[in-house]
């Protein structure tokens, strides 16, 4: 993630979805909040952009723009310019929908120290839980940065959840066809980890959803669908064997 986006579309979309899947799906027991938080611009180009974007998504019905209060929370989350403070606004509104949120590392991403940072998840790594891994543009393995999720990672993290937890993985596009791309990437990640993903898109971004077996799978596909039909933005949605 990158503090130039705090309180945009695209945080409306991602924690709105969260907060979807925590009430919908059966047997959480927290939300894992991993955010890879990356340098940005200066305060007064955020909220500028920011501003124009939430009101675009009301009008428009983008993904979240039905969720009232996540709305005005957006409108707080424009004004600050504090990274703790944002993480203590996140946290806030979760708690007020009665969802444990636990956010693992609260400061700013290296990639030189990005072995520290996934070792700490790994010490305490959460059962039954959704974990949302939040880079700034997504997931690379040939020429990565502080702004990427590495394979790598995934997998290992993969390999440490149980049954109930379902993992979540934010990506921009890049310049190519979206359904090519959804498609290319999902079949890397299932030769990663044996799992195709499930994925929803707004055609700006798009999330990677895993779930270990086919019945915490279903389960998921099924509170996408429903998402999905919420929002007619989101134009694509898949999860297949």
């Amino acid at each position: 993630m990158n503090r130039t986006y705090f309180g945009d579309t695209r945080d409306l979309f991602k924690f709105d979805l969260v907060r979807h899947l925590m009430k919908a799906l059966p047997g959480f027991e927290s939300f894992t909040f991993v955010p890879m938080l990356t340098e940005g611009e200066s305060k007064a180009a955020r909220k500028k952009s920011a501003t124009k974007d939430m009101e675009k998504a009301y009008k428009t019905g983008k993904a979240g723009s039905q969720n009232i209060d996540l709305l005005s929370h957006m409108e707080r989350l424009q004004e600050i310019d504090d990274d703790l403070e944002y993480f203590r606004q996140i946290e806030s509104y979760f708690k007020k929908e009665r969802i444990i949120i636990d956010i693992i590392h609260q400061k700013a991403f290296s990639h030189t120290h990005r072995k520290k940072y996934f070792d700490d998840l790994y010490a305490k790594f959460p059962k039954k839980t959704l974990i949302f891994l939040d880079p700034d543009i997504g997931l690379e393995e040939s020429t990565p940065s502080e702004k990427h999720l590495l394979f790598a990672e995934v997998k290992k993290i993969y390999d440490h959840m149980d049954p109930g937890s379902v993992m979540m993985i934010y990506q921009h596009f890049p310049r190519i066809k979206h359904d090519g791309y959804i498609k290319n990437r999902s079949n890397q990640i299932h030769e990663l980890t044996g799992t195709m993903p499930c994925t929803i898109t707004d055609n700006e971004i798009v999330f990677f959803l895993l779930a270990k077996n086919e019945k915490r799978k279903q389960q998921l596909q099924d509170v996408l669908e429903i998402y999905a039909n919420t929002y007619p933005m989101l134009d694509s949605i898949l999860c297949e064997n």
